[in-house]
C-alpha cells in the first residue's frame, strides 16, 4: 500500500485529495500544514500523524500529494522529488517556466512519478470528446474561455491567488488558463506554438491579473481564448470549440457542478449544436452525481498510484503541467511587451 502524505490542510486537502487518495488504496500516512489549526482534525480522520518537520515527514512517505499556494509547489516539491519520493502536484507547477523546468529534470534524474492535477483530463465530457475529435477533419480553429466568480466582489478580502506572494504573477493566467490551455494542447492533439495576448487587473489591490485574452495558435489553427475571475455569474464555466473542415465540437467539462452535467454538442457545416453520448465505460466506476473535483481526483488518485506501483508515466505527467506552464509564460511576456511571443517548447 502507498504510503501517501498530504501537504496543506485547507479545504481542497481535506474535500478532494484525502477522499479520492483513501478511496483509491493509499494509506493516507500524515498532514504537513505547519501552523494549521485543521491539520489535526484531517489527520485524525484518517488515522493519521501531523507533521511540523518537513523532512521527518517525507522520511515517512512515499508520495507526496501537495495542495499549496503556487509559490510554493516547487520548493516543497523538489525537496521530496530529491527525496526519492513520487509527486502529486496542484496546477500551475510554478510561478514561472524556469522553475517548473528545475522541477521536471529533477524528476528525471531521480526516476519517480510526477502527476500534475490537470483536472480535465478527467473530466467525463473532455474524455469522451477524444472519441468525436476525428471526425473533425482538418481542424481550421479553436476557442474556449474559462469564467470564475471567486474574486468577483470588488471589497471582498484578497486571497492568496490574488497576491505575489501566493499565487505569483500569473494571477487568472496560471490558475484558470493551467486548465485552459491544457484542454486545447490535448484535445487538439498538438502544441500551442504562438500567443498575443493582453491581461488586466480589474479592481484596485489586486497584485496579479484578473483578466486575460490570447490569440494562439495550434497545429495551424487559430485560436480565441478568455480567461476571467471576476466573471459576476455563478456557476464558474469552462468550454471549447473544436472547428473542423466537417463540423464542429464544443466541450463543456463539469468543473463546477457533477459530472452528469458535463456535455459535448456536434455541428455539422453549417448547422446546430447537437448534444451527443457521454462513453459510459469512462466512468470507470465513479458516481456522476459526485461533487466536482472529488469525481475528477478519483480517477486522477487512481492513475498515480498505478503509475507509482508499476514505475509508468501518470497522466497528466508533470511534463503535461511544465508544457501548460511554458504558454503562461509566453502569455504574460506576451501582454507586458505588447507583441506576439512564441512559446517554448518543453
Amino acid at each position: 500500500m502507498v504510503r501517501v502524505g498530504l501537504v496543506g490542510a485547507g479545504w481542497w486537502s481535506r474535500e478532494v485529495h484525502a477522499p479520492a487518495f483513501h478511496g483509491a488504496g493509499a494509506r493516507i500516512q500524515g498532514v504537513y500544514a505547519p501552523g494549521s489549526l485543521r491539520a489535526r482534525s484531517l489527520a485524525e480522520a484518517y488515522g493519521a500523524k501531523v507533521y511540523e518537520d518537513y523532512e521527518v515527514f517525507l522520511r515517512d512517505v512515499d508520495a507526496v500529494a501537495i495542495a499549496t499556494p503556487d509559490a510554493t509547489h516547487v520548493p516543497l516539491a523538489l525537496e521530496a522529488v530529491r527525496q526519492g519520493k513520487h509527486v502529486f502536484l496542484e496546477k500551475p507547477v510554478a510561478v514561472n517556466l524556469d522553475e517548473a523546468q528545475v522541477l521536471l529534470q529533477a524528476v528525471q534524474t531521480q526516476g519517480v512519478v510526477a502527476m500534475t492535477a490537470l483536472t480535465a483530463r478527467a473530466d467525463w465530457a473532455a474524455e469522451s470528446a477524444l472519441v468525436y475529435r476525428e471526425r473533425l477533419g482538418h481542424l481550421v480553429a479553436f476557442r474556449g474561455a474559462f469564467w470564475a466568480d471567486y474574486l468577483a466582489e470588488p471589497q471582498a478580502p484578497l486571497p492568496w491567488r490574488a497576491r505575489l506572494g501566493g499565487g505569483g504573477p500569473a494571477g487568472v493566467v496560471g490558475d484558470l488558463g493551467a486548465h485552459l490551455f491544457d484542454l486545447v494542447i490535448w484535445l487538439l492533439g498538438a502544441p500551442i506554438e504562438r500567443v498575443r495576448a493582453q491581461v488586466a487587473t480589474v479592481f484596485p489591490g489586486r497584485e496579479n491579473p484578473d483578466l486575460a485574452g490570447v490569440l494562439a495558435q495550434a497545429g495551424g489553427a487559430l485560436g480565441v481564448l478568455e480567461l476571467s475571475r471576476v466573471h459576476p455569474v455563478r456557476p464558474q464555466r469552462l468550454y471549447l470549440e473544436l472547428e473542423g473542415e466537417k463540423g464542429a465540437l464544443r466541450v463543456v467539462p463539469s468543473l463546477a457542478g457533477r459530472a452528469e452535467e458535463a456535455g459535448i454538442f456536434w455541428s455539422s457545416r453549417p448547422g446546430t449544436w447537437e448534444p451527443l453520448p457521454l462513453e459510459p465505460s469512462l466512468l470507470r466506476g465513479r458516481n456522476p452525481k459526485e461533487p466536482w473535483g472529488l469525481f475528477h481526483f478519483r480517477e486522477l488518485a487512481r492513475r498515480f498510484l498505478q503509475a507509482v506501483s508499476k514505475g509508468s508515466t501518470a497522466t497528466p505527467s508533470l511534463r503535461d503541467g511544465v508544457v501548460a506552464q511554458a504558454v503562461i509564460q509566453a502569455v504574460l511576456e506576451s501582454a507586458q511587451g505588447g507583441s506576439e511571443r512564441e512559446v517554448v517548447r518543453v
